[in-house]
Parts: C-alpha cells; structure tokens; sequence
C-alpha cells in the first residue's frame, strides 16, 4: 500500500505490505509530496508534490529511484490515477481556472482536457476495463456528486443525488460491480458503496470518526481507507461488507491511505 504521512517531519509517501509490516518511506523531499497511485505493473508510482513551488506531478520507481516531473505549470496538477493498462495518467487541474479532469501520456506528453464546466471536476477513478471514469463534480447543484463518463470525456451520468458533498476519493471495485466513496453524514464523514448506476446505496461505516479515501484490495474482498476513530488519522482495513475493521498503522503523526498495488 501506497500512503502519505507527516511522521518523518514533512509530508511523504511511504509503502507498507498490505497488512501494515515492513514500512518503508519513497521520498525525502522537504516539500508536501502525497496522493500517490501504482502504475499497472507495481514499477513506478506517480504523485503530486509542491518540491518547485506548486503541486505538480512527479512519478517514481517502486525502489525510490528515477524520479521525473510530468507536469510543469503555474497552478496546481495533482491527483494522479493510472489508466488500467498503463498508457495513460488521468489527473485534475487547476490550468483553466476551475478543477477539471486532463489525460496525459506517462512521459507528460500529449495533455488531453477531459471536463470543462460548469463548476469543478475532480477526483476521478478508472473503470478496470479502462472504459469508463467515475468522477466528482459540481455542475448541477453546487454541491459535488458522483457522475460516470466515458474515458473520452463523453456522455457523463450522474450517480448520486444525495447531496451530502461526496468526498474526493472514488474508488472502483476491481470486478466492475460497485463503487466507493465517502460523503458528510451529519459531523463526519462515512464509507458508501453503490452500484455503478447509482443502484443500491450502502453505508459501510457508521460512527463518531471521520471515513474517507476507500481503497479496494485487488481481489476485491476488503476496502482499505483513512480514519481518525483513534484521534488521528490512521489507515485501516475492513471487510468489502464494512465489517471487521483493523487498523494497521499507529503513527503519532497522520497517515492517509493512497493506493493498493494491483
């Protein structure tokens, strides 16, 4: 598992086995570096990090070697997901003035705009066939929801009419069936999943904490996700179903979960 954390002094990405062992930390740099995500074949990683004054997107090898900068721009990238095959990095932008969704080669070549108004696209999520992106955004109500595109950009659907402010993170299960996410219930935030219509809406977590960032495990059988149930934030694992819960780190400083390796 991939995950950002304060407890060496700044706000790194480090790597851990799935059960919370062996953490090792990737980068070092004194600026933010976080939300990172896999490339399909566990080599690299990419990442957002403010090391040349603002967020932009870096990616890694898996062995904290080969650093290289994709993007270079005067306001924020970041957010980066690999597409299911590797050819392409979706991410979100702050290039046009508003948050929407680009596409670009690994390399940062080839720089596609996916969404553009009205109001903000952001935090978008591969189907695993590559077909399809699971987005958030803000263009109907104010209020950000769940809509489903083609990977082209086209035909965007909403999912969610809930309005309860759904969280950046989305997540798709790896057999294509359902989708998590996380969304404001009353003071805090909660663990849903749906089917990818919009069908059949379930809480997963239900408590005084805030949940968020869902991740699923690559045989689709857990969701992993971040939560200050403890009194900071830590990352955990339950069952696909939102029972069992474990936490596996225990840091003073706050971790937040990124990505399970495929």
């Amino acid at each position: 598992m991939l995950f950002s954390s304060a407890r060496g002094g700044n706000v790194d990405i480090y790597v851990m086995d799935a059960d919370g062992t062996h953490t090792r930390r990737m980068t070092t740099d004194p600026a933010v570096d976080q939300s990172a995500d896999w490339s399909p074949d566990g080599v690299k990683f990419a990442f957002m990090s403010r090391r040349d004054g603002d967020y932009e997107i870096y990616t890694m090898r898996s062995d904290g070697r080969g650093l290289r900068q994709l993007t270079q721009n005067t306001l924020a990238d970041g957010f980066p997901r690999w597409s299911p095959d590797g050819s392409r990095i979706l991410f979100t932008s702050l290039r046009d003035g508003l948050f929407n969704l680009y596409l670009m080669n690994p390399d940062g070549s080839n720089v596609v705009q996916l969404t553009k108004g009205p109001g903000e696209n952001m935090g978008g999520a591969w189907s695993p066939d590559g077909s399809k992106i699971a987005f958030l955004s803000t263009r109907d109500n104010g209020t950000a929801e769940i809509y489903v595109m083609e990977a082209d950009g086209s035909n965007p659907v909403r999912l969610t009419t809930n309005k309860l402010a759904e969280g950046a993170k989305i997540a798709w299960s790896p057999d294509g069936s359902k989708i998590a996410f996380y969304a404001a219930s009353n003071a805090d935030t909660d663990i849903y999943v749906m089917d990818t219509d919009g069908g059949n809406v379930t809480r997963l977590t239900d408590g005084p904490s805030n949940d968020r960032s869902p991740t699923w495990s690559p045989d689709g059988l857990r969701i992993a996700f971040t939560s200050d149930r403890d009194g900071d934030d830590e990352i955990y694992v339950m069952n696909a179903d939102g029972t069992g819960p474990v936490r596996l780190t225990t840091s003073v400083a706050p971790d937040v979960l990124d990505a399970w390796q495929r």
